[in-house]
């Protein structure tokens, strides 16, 4: 009875740990690879909750912000504004290499993310 006890009590634990928002360890960048590493033609109810929690934190830059958004809006691929936000963070040298890499593949997704685009994003998901 005492090993049911402990078990559910680490259980509980671990349960609690991992509700916690997927960004509040920084890692907003790692959520939104996974999320598209998933990605077939539109984000699903758990990953728009996932990306709104994000767009919504105060800890969460401007550029993560705006990638967040525009998967949050990807209906088979993003918007033309999106895609014009995503190409400018992409392109700017102060962000860093795994959000410009993320934007990139965000804007150049068509339906889902392509084989050489999801080992990237597998990539960026470990912090590499």
């Amino acid at each position: 009875m005492r090993n049911v006890i402990s078990l559910s009590i680490l259980t509980l634990g671990l349960l609690f740990s991992s509700l916690q928002p997927a960004y509040a360890d920084g890692s907003a960048v790692s959520t939104m690879a996974n999320i598209m590493i998933g990605l077939k033609h539109f984000p699903g109810d758990a990953d728009k909750t996932a990306l709104t929690a994000i767009v919504e934190s105060s800890d969460s830059s401007d550029a993560e912000k705006g990638i967040a958004m525009a998967i949050s809006n990807i209906q088979h691929k993003v918007t033309a504004t999106d895609k014009e936000k995503l190409s400018s963070i992409a392109a700017d040298e102060h962000a860093s290499g795994a959000l410009r890499k993320l934007a990139a593949i965000v804007g150049g997704t068509n339906h889902m993310p392509s084989a050489a685009d999801i080992e990237k994003l597998q990539e960026i998901a470990a912090g590499h």
